[in-house]
Order: structure tokens, then sequence, then C-alpha cells
């Protein structure tokens, strides 16, 4: 009776002595030790990892003499702490306890030896038997989400598994640092190069904007807190999502220029369209433009095309379409075996006419310097607009016309002093009108399109 009111209170506060009482508690076989991070004390025990299902732990006394060992196992279940460790061996006459087959948990062991000197010994055994079974795939057009299969489940390793208590104070609370820590270093991998995959160390994975457009593999690489690693490879998988992508070309003087949304562009505008889709077997345009009424501004359809890719990737809509206004240009691209459909939309704006009084000269003089030596504008790219009819008249004073032009604007090279009956104008005061109309029906005429001009003879 006197031994066992010995155990009794040593049970209570000798589970912390010093390094000499740790190093009698072994666990042969293990892969790694460390030790607790309790919090109200400097003095820790030691955890024991294992990888499978069970662990071992030995111990002896510290003079090597032959004790009685009691071994108790930690039950968290307990509602008073005091009483969680619970007996559930006695060995005696013997210098070295050995205890095989123990699932993960708290262990306490009392080695009292035959001068009745007692020592108590406490730990925490982790098994990491955890494995990765598989992989689930969610295969969308939008997106593919890889979720890796464990047993026992994600949620249970991070928060139930790998936990042990805190000792050092009186409630004795469960810290699961280590489970918390257990899929912190997580790798993904595609086979593909040509995938973009997201920087992601977190053990599901989604691959979106886009989702893969290329079979691959996808192989995962967990390498957790006690130094193991686990790693899973998927079959192939299909890439199901299409990617839509367009060049848009404009016709900048009879060659093809790449369309830039801050330029400005006049009708009629030439467009060329070539399809960029990944992962597609057909493809689609159309093009609607811009309807104000009194109620509402809304889009209408002006144009359509569709091919399959393996017939051409081109289109090329009708630039008399392409008259002053707001377009949207839809490009799509279809997977019809997949069902799988992503767009693009690009803005396009052709400016609303314009001639630019600024432009037009009051002065000239038509004697063959090379300077100044014809009436017309100053600057035709900027000056005129989207103009589709254009003429001018030329007027002496007393009303006679003298010239006159009529086309296009672009072509008129000017007027180089010469009547229409092929004989130099005299020098003086003229009048011109100029008229026009634009690809949006605005007209230009009389207004500031009128107005004197002096043509002079003299060299300068």
């Amino acid at each position: 009776m006197r031994l066992y009111n010995k155990i009794s209170a040593l049970f209570v506060f000798l589970w912390f002595l010093g390094s000499n009482a740790h190093a009698q508690l072994t666990a042969p076989g293990r892969v790694m030790a460390m030790t607790t991070q309790y919090s109200n004390t400097t003095k820790q025990d030691s955890i024991f990892v294992f990888y499978g299902n069970t662990g071992v732990l030995q111990a002896r006394h510290s003079t090597g003499n032959s004790a009685t060992f009691t071994w108790y196992r930690y039950n968290p279940l307990k509602p008073d702490p005091s009483q969680r460790f619970e007996q559930f061996d006695e060995v005696t006459g013997v210098s070295l306890s050995s205890q095989p087959d123990l699932a993960e948990g708290g262990y306490r062991v009392i080695v009292t030896d035959t001068a009745d000197s007692a020592e108590v010994f406490t730990c925490w055994l982790f098994t990491d038997n955890v494995t990765l079974d598989s992989i689930a795939v969610d295969n969308s057009c939008q997106f593919l989400e890889l979720n890796p299969i464990t047993e026992p489940a994600p949620y249970d390793i991070t928060y139930d598994r790998f936990a042990y208590y805190d000792l050092s104070r009186s409630n004795q609370p469960v810290r699961n640092t280590y489970g918390l820590e257990y899929f912190s270093n997580v790798t993904w991998q595609a086979s593909e190069s040509r995938v973009d995959m997201p920087y992601s160390s977190t053990l599901k994975l989604i691959v979106e904007n886009p989702a893969p457009l290329y079979k691959s593999t996808y192989t995962i690489t967990i390498q957790n807190s006690f130094g193991r690693v686990l790693t899973f490879t998927t079959p192939e998988i299909d890439a199901i999502a299409t990617k839509a992508d367009n060049l848009i070309q404009v016709d900048d003087k009879g060659s093809w220029a790449d369309y830039n949304p801050d330029a400005e562009y006049e009708a009629l505008l030439g467009l060329r369209f070539e399809s960029r889709n990944l992962n597609c077997d057909s493809i689609y345009w159309a093009i609607t433009t811009q309807k104000i009424t009194p109620d509402s501004i809304a889009y209408h359809s002006i144009w359509r095309d569709s091919s399959l890719i393996a017939v051409r990737n081109e289109a090329y809509p009708d630039k008399n379409l392409m008259v002053p206004g707001l377009y949207k240009v839809y490009h799509y691209s279809v997977n019809s075996q997949t069902g799988c459909i992503d767009s693009v939309i690009t803005d396009i704006e052709v400016d609303s006419s314009r001639i630019s009084a600024d432009a037009i000269p009051n002065v000239f003089s038509p004697n063959g310097d090379g300077v100044n030596d014809l009436f017309r504008f100053s600057d035709t790219d900027e000056s005129i607009r989207s103009i589709r009819s254009f003429s001018i008249q030329v007027f002496s004073r007393s009303g006679k016309l003298v010239y006159s032009y009529s086309g296009d604007p672009r072509e008129w090279e000017g007027w180089d002093g010469r009547t229409t009956s092929g004989a130099e104008a005299s020098e003086g005061v003229y009048y011109f009108i100029i008229e026009a109309r634009g690809w949006d029906n605005r007209r230009f005429a009389r207004g500031p399109y009128k107005g004197f001009l002096h043509l002079f003879r003299g060299r300068n």
C-alpha cells in the first residue's frame, strides 16, 4: 500500500522530469523525434513519429535495476483532465519494458525499481499511415478541379490526427500544429507544358481562366511535416474547354495592319479576321452596330460568318457595311465534341465624317517654284474623314466657273491655277464652294466650306 500511495502522488507531477528521465523512454524504429510545445512550462515531452499503423515504446529505470513498469494511455474523452491517463499494462521484475503495436496517442510509464525509487516518463506517439489513394476529377468548360482523396480524409488529418494535449495547463487543451501543417508543402505538375498551371500549394487544384486546352496528366507531391512524401499521378485527362482568340486587321492603303484600339479609322473600313482559337472545331464571327432610338441604345447584327476550323480560319466582312459608327465584333470558338463555347468581343469605332475647314488654304502661288503651287487641303489624312462624295467649284469675282472637281477627295491633286480651258488663271481673288456627303449621310454644303481664295503669280 505504501508503494501504491507513492505512485499515485508521483502520477500527478513527475511527468515533467528533466532530460535524464527523458533519456530512459525510447521509441525503436521511429523515423522522427520532436518535442511538445506546452505553453506553461519549459520542460517538454517527446513526440515520436512512426510510418505505418503502430509504434513501439521502451522504458528503463535510470539505475538499470529491475523494476515495475506501469503503463498508461491518455484518454481525451475523460471529463476530468487529471484522470485521463488510464492504466493498460504492468510488468514486474525486469530492467527493460517494451510495448509493441501501440496506436497513436499519449503514453506514460511509471518505473519503480527495487530501491523503491520511482520515475515517470510521458510521450506522444504519432503513426503516419496516411495514404493518397486517388484524385477526383471535375472537368468542365470553365475549369478543371482536381481533388486528392486521402485516407483518412484531409479534414480529419488536419484537425483530428497528429494532435496532442497541453499537459502544462489544467484543462489540457488540444494542440494540432502538426495536423494543420500536414499539407503545407504541396506541389502540382502537368505533363503538358502548355497547360497554364496556376501557382498553387493547396491540396485542391483548380485550373481556370483558361481551363486546360491540351490533354495532360497531373501529378501531386505532398511532403508532409514529418518528411514523408506522398505522390499520385492521374491518367491522361482530356481537354474539353475551348479558348477564343482572334487577330483583327484593317486595310491600310492596300496592306493589312493590326487593329489598334487607340487609332482612328474611317469609312469604308476594310477588315480581315483571323481565328486563333484553341481546341475547337468550329468558328463563328458576327458584327453588330449601335442603333440609337428615343427609347434605347441597342446593337443590331449586320454581318455573320462561320466555318469549320479545318476548312478556313479567315473572314473578310463587306467593307460597305463599315460606315461611321460603333461596332462590336464577336468571335466564337466551339468544340462541338464537348459542347464548350468561348467568345471574345472587340469594340471598333469608325469615325464620323468630317472636313476640317482649317485645312483649306486661302492663298496659293502656282508659279512653278515648288512651293505652294497647288490649292489643296493641307493634310488630307487628318482633315478628310469618311467622305463618300466630294466636289469643289472655283469662281472668278464675276461669277464665272473657272475650275471644278468631283470625286474622291483623297485622289484630288488640287487646283494648279489653270481654268477649265487650260489657260492660266489671272492673279486675283477667287471664290470656292465645297460640297460633300459622308458615309454617315452627313452633308457638308456651303457653311464654312466656302470662301475667298487669293491667287498670286509672282515668285517669292
